[in-house]
């Protein structure tokens, strides 16, 4: 604990000292740091690169055309964890769990993880059978509810540029310069209290 204590306190020292050289920067030589930072400034759109992923990839006609040995996959599956549960304790799940959790809720939590298993199984069990015996009777199903949702239209108002603190930094470099100098000076001085137990 005390090796991610002291890494933590090490990178937040290095961040504070490049904002106290980023504020000496801004309050000397705002024209000079402004050009060094110029290749930054530069907008990288995630659409281009997440494109591919939101884009539908279907797989059923490759379960279909491989029904039998996925049904089998689903029936051995389902099945092999049937037949082992009985042997097991419903409340073999508290080993999971914090032990300063409620007694009560442990158990409840614990049986309620049971009896899921008990009920997915069953439901991957008939599914397998389905699946290789009628693979057909699952289309009518998967019509409707194999629907595409592309999540680029829902993420494309965060996907913006936005310049506002960008042009009020470069408005006024030597006043911003000065607010972050002294921020990270106390920042710095909280750090170094800390660190030598003054706080």
């Amino acid at each position: 604990m005390d090796i991610i204590i002291t890494a933590l306190y090490w990178s937040a020292t290095a961040l504070v000292v490049l904002a106290l050289l980023t504020g000496i920067g801004l309050l000397v030589a705002p024209g000079p740091l402004r050009d060094l930072a110029r290749p930054l400034d530069r907008w990288h759109s995630l659409r281009p690169a997440l494109g591919p992923l939101d884009k539908p990839h279907y797989t059923e006609r490759r379960i279909y055309h491989h029904h039998r040995l996925v049904g089998a996959l689903f029936v051995f599956g389902a099945g092999y964890t049937l037949l082992r549960l009985p042997g097991v304790d419903p409340q073999a799940a508290l080993g999971l769990m914090p032990e300063n959790w409620d007694g009560n809720l442990r158990g409840l939590l614990a049986a309620n993880v049971y009896w899921l298993l008990l009920v997915a199984n069953f439901a991957a069990l008939i599914l397998g059978l389905v699946v290789y015996f009628r693979p057909s009777l699952l289309k009518r199903l998967e019509a409707r509810s194999n629907r595409w949702l592309s999540t680029r239209q829902a993420m494309k108002p965060l996907d913006v540029y936005h310049s506002e603190w960008n042009t009020l930094l470069w408005r006024r470099p030597r006043l911003t310069g000065l607010f972050i100098t002294a921020g990270s000076l106390y920042i710095w001085i909280i750090l170094l209290a800390y660190r030598h137990g003054v706080l």
